[in-house]
Protein backbone atom coordinates (compact mmCIF):
# COMPACT_ATOMS: atom_id res chain seq x y z
CA UNK A 1 0.00 0.00 0.00
CA UNK A 2 1.32 3.37 -0.97
CA UNK A 3 -0.28 6.50 0.36
CA UNK A 4 -0.16 9.95 -1.13
CA UNK A 5 -0.36 12.91 1.19
CA UNK A 6 -3.25 15.33 1.00
CA UNK A 7 -2.88 17.80 -1.80
CA UNK A 8 -4.41 21.28 -1.77
CA UNK A 9 -7.04 21.64 -4.42
CA UNK A 10 -8.03 24.71 -6.36
CA UNK A 11 -11.67 25.64 -6.79
CA UNK A 12 -13.23 23.59 -9.60
CA UNK A 13 -15.20 25.52 -12.24
CA UNK A 14 -18.73 26.21 -11.06
CA UNK A 15 -18.07 25.31 -7.44
CA UNK A 16 -18.95 28.21 -5.14
CA UNK A 17 -16.06 29.90 -3.41
CA UNK A 18 -16.59 29.92 0.35
CA UNK A 19 -14.78 28.90 3.50
CA UNK A 20 -16.35 25.49 3.00
CA UNK A 21 -14.92 25.07 -0.48
CA UNK A 22 -11.33 24.64 0.70
CA UNK A 23 -10.72 21.08 -0.40
CA UNK A 24 -8.08 18.42 -0.18
CA UNK A 25 -7.68 15.34 -2.28
CA UNK A 26 -6.05 12.13 -1.16
CA UNK A 27 -5.13 8.91 -2.87
CA UNK A 28 -4.05 5.41 -1.84
CA UNK A 29 -3.26 2.10 -3.45
CA UNK A 30 -5.04 -0.98 -2.16
CA UNK A 31 -3.49 -4.46 -2.11
CA UNK A 32 -3.84 -6.22 -5.46
CA UNK A 33 -5.59 -3.29 -7.15
CA UNK A 34 -4.02 -1.79 -10.27
CA UNK A 35 -5.96 1.47 -9.86
CA UNK A 36 -5.54 4.08 -7.13
CA UNK A 37 -8.49 5.09 -4.98
CA UNK A 38 -8.79 8.88 -4.76
CA UNK A 39 -11.15 10.98 -2.66
CA UNK A 40 -11.92 14.64 -2.22
CA UNK A 41 -12.96 16.23 1.08
CA UNK A 42 -14.28 19.67 1.95
CA UNK A 43 -12.42 21.88 4.42
CA UNK A 44 -14.72 20.42 7.09
CA UNK A 45 -13.77 16.87 6.09
CA UNK A 46 -17.05 16.05 4.32
CA UNK A 47 -16.80 13.61 1.44
CA UNK A 48 -17.35 15.42 -1.86
CA UNK A 49 -16.21 12.88 -4.46
CA UNK A 50 -14.23 9.70 -4.91
CA UNK A 51 -13.28 7.24 -7.59
CA UNK A 52 -10.68 4.96 -9.14
CA UNK A 53 -7.79 6.37 -11.18
CA UNK A 54 -4.60 5.11 -12.73
CA UNK A 55 -1.85 5.57 -10.12
CA UNK A 56 0.21 7.81 -12.39
CA UNK A 57 -2.69 10.14 -13.28
CA UNK A 58 -2.84 13.51 -11.52
CA UNK A 59 -5.63 13.69 -8.94
CA UNK A 60 -8.58 15.15 -10.81
CA UNK A 61 -11.93 14.79 -9.08
CA UNK A 62 -14.84 17.14 -9.48
CA UNK A 63 -16.98 17.44 -6.36
CA UNK A 64 -20.64 16.57 -6.38
CA UNK A 65 -22.12 20.06 -6.26
CA UNK A 66 -25.62 19.10 -5.16
CA UNK A 67 -24.97 17.29 -1.89
CA UNK A 68 -27.52 18.72 0.58
CA UNK A 69 -25.91 19.88 3.81
CA UNK A 70 -27.98 17.31 5.72
CA UNK A 71 -26.41 14.55 3.64
CA UNK A 72 -22.83 15.66 4.11
CA UNK A 73 -20.69 13.84 6.56
CA UNK A 74 -17.06 12.94 6.96
CA UNK A 75 -16.05 9.52 5.67
CA UNK A 76 -16.40 7.04 8.52
CA UNK A 77 -12.95 5.59 7.79
CA UNK A 78 -9.71 6.44 6.06
CA UNK A 79 -9.18 4.38 2.88
CA UNK A 80 -5.45 4.19 3.65
CA UNK A 81 -6.33 2.48 6.97
CA UNK A 82 -8.68 0.14 5.10
CA UNK A 83 -5.81 -0.70 2.71
CA UNK A 84 -3.78 -1.93 5.69
CA UNK A 85 -6.72 -3.65 7.43
CA UNK A 86 -10.16 -4.14 5.82
CA UNK A 87 -11.65 -4.30 9.32
CA UNK A 88 -11.17 -0.51 9.44
CA UNK A 89 -14.09 0.00 7.00
CA UNK A 90 -17.06 1.73 8.63
CA UNK A 91 -20.40 2.61 7.08
CA UNK A 92 -20.61 6.23 6.00
CA UNK A 93 -23.71 7.68 7.70
CA UNK A 94 -24.91 9.67 4.69
CA UNK A 95 -25.59 8.71 1.09
CA UNK A 96 -24.98 10.97 -1.91
CA UNK A 97 -27.72 12.53 -4.00
CA UNK A 98 -29.55 10.17 -6.31
CA UNK A 99 -32.96 8.77 -7.05
CA UNK A 100 -35.02 7.54 -4.13
CA UNK A 101 -34.43 3.98 -5.34
CA UNK A 102 -30.66 4.42 -5.65
CA UNK A 103 -30.46 5.94 -2.18
CA UNK A 104 -32.37 2.96 -0.69
CA UNK A 105 -29.97 0.58 -2.46
CA UNK A 106 -26.90 2.52 -1.30
CA UNK A 107 -28.17 2.50 2.29
CA UNK A 108 -28.67 -1.28 2.06
CA UNK A 109 -25.15 -1.74 0.66
CA UNK A 110 -23.73 0.26 3.56
CA UNK A 111 -25.21 -2.29 5.96
CA UNK A 112 -23.22 -5.21 4.46
CA UNK A 113 -20.37 -5.99 6.86
CA UNK A 114 -16.77 -6.47 5.77
CA UNK A 115 -16.18 -10.10 4.85
CA UNK A 116 -19.75 -10.71 3.69
CA UNK A 117 -21.55 -10.41 0.37
CA UNK A 118 -25.17 -10.20 -0.74
CA UNK A 119 -26.63 -11.04 -4.13
CA UNK A 120 -28.36 -8.50 -6.32
CA UNK A 121 -31.59 -10.46 -5.67
CA UNK A 122 -31.15 -10.26 -1.88
CA UNK A 123 -30.69 -6.49 -2.00
CA UNK A 124 -33.64 -6.21 -4.42
CA UNK A 125 -35.87 -8.11 -1.98
CA UNK A 126 -34.69 -5.90 0.88
CA UNK A 127 -35.48 -2.62 -0.92
CA UNK A 128 -38.57 -3.79 -2.87
CA UNK A 129 -36.97 -3.74 -6.29
CA UNK A 130 -35.59 -5.97 -9.05
CA UNK A 131 -32.03 -7.36 -9.26
CA UNK A 132 -31.27 -5.53 -12.50
CA UNK A 133 -32.37 -2.22 -10.94
CA UNK A 134 -30.06 -2.91 -7.99
CA UNK A 135 -27.22 -3.48 -10.46
CA UNK A 136 -27.98 -0.15 -12.11
CA UNK A 137 -27.90 1.61 -8.73
CA UNK A 138 -24.57 -0.09 -7.97
CA UNK A 139 -23.21 1.10 -11.31
CA UNK A 140 -24.35 4.66 -10.53
CA UNK A 141 -22.76 4.66 -7.04
CA UNK A 142 -20.69 7.88 -6.91
CA UNK A 143 -18.95 6.85 -3.65
CA UNK A 144 -17.28 3.48 -4.37
CA UNK A 145 -15.55 1.89 -1.40
CA UNK A 146 -17.39 4.22 1.02
CA UNK A 147 -20.65 2.64 -0.20
CA UNK A 148 -19.46 -0.94 -0.78
CA UNK A 149 -21.10 -1.95 -4.07
CA UNK A 150 -18.26 -4.46 -4.48
CA UNK A 151 -20.01 -6.59 -1.82
CA UNK A 152 -22.95 -7.30 -4.14
CA UNK A 153 -22.38 -10.41 -6.25
CA UNK A 154 -24.08 -12.48 -8.90
CA UNK A 155 -26.56 -15.14 -7.76
CA UNK A 156 -24.22 -17.57 -9.56
CA UNK A 157 -21.39 -16.57 -7.21
CA UNK A 158 -19.38 -19.68 -6.48
CA UNK A 159 -15.70 -19.21 -5.90
CA UNK A 160 -14.01 -16.42 -7.78
CA UNK A 161 -15.18 -16.63 -11.37
CA UNK A 162 -18.71 -15.22 -11.47
CA UNK A 163 -18.98 -12.37 -9.02
CA UNK A 164 -20.81 -9.94 -11.29
CA UNK A 165 -19.66 -6.64 -12.69
CA UNK A 166 -18.27 -3.54 -11.03
CA UNK A 167 -18.94 0.03 -12.11
CA UNK A 168 -20.44 -1.30 -15.33
CA UNK A 169 -17.45 -3.48 -16.25
CA UNK A 170 -17.78 -7.25 -16.57
CA UNK A 171 -14.05 -7.58 -17.17
CA UNK A 172 -11.11 -5.23 -17.25
CA UNK A 173 -9.51 -3.08 -14.56
CA UNK A 174 -12.69 -2.17 -12.67
CA UNK A 175 -13.91 -5.78 -12.55
CA UNK A 176 -10.48 -6.71 -11.20
CA UNK A 177 -10.89 -4.01 -8.52
CA UNK A 178 -14.03 -5.79 -7.27
CA UNK A 179 -12.24 -9.15 -7.20
CA UNK A 180 -9.21 -7.65 -5.39
CA UNK A 181 -11.41 -5.92 -2.80
CA UNK A 182 -13.25 -9.18 -2.08
CA UNK A 183 -9.90 -10.99 -1.74
CA UNK A 184 -8.68 -8.20 0.57
CA UNK A 185 -11.81 -8.61 2.72
CA UNK A 186 -11.40 -12.41 2.89
CA UNK A 187 -14.48 -13.28 0.81
CA UNK A 188 -12.50 -14.73 -2.12
CA UNK A 189 -9.21 -16.55 -2.35
CA UNK A 190 -6.45 -15.59 -4.77
CA UNK A 191 -6.63 -17.56 -8.02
Amino acid sequence: MTGVAAQPRSRPPGFPLSAESAMRSQRCLLPGVALAFAWLESGQGDLLACGWQRPDDPPDLSPLRDIPTADRSPPAFDPADYARDPGQWRATPAVPPGTEHARRVWAALSAIPVGEVRTYAQIASQVGSAPRAVGQACRANPWPLFIPCHRVVSARHRGTRDIGGYAGDQDGPLAEVKRALLVHEGVLQLD
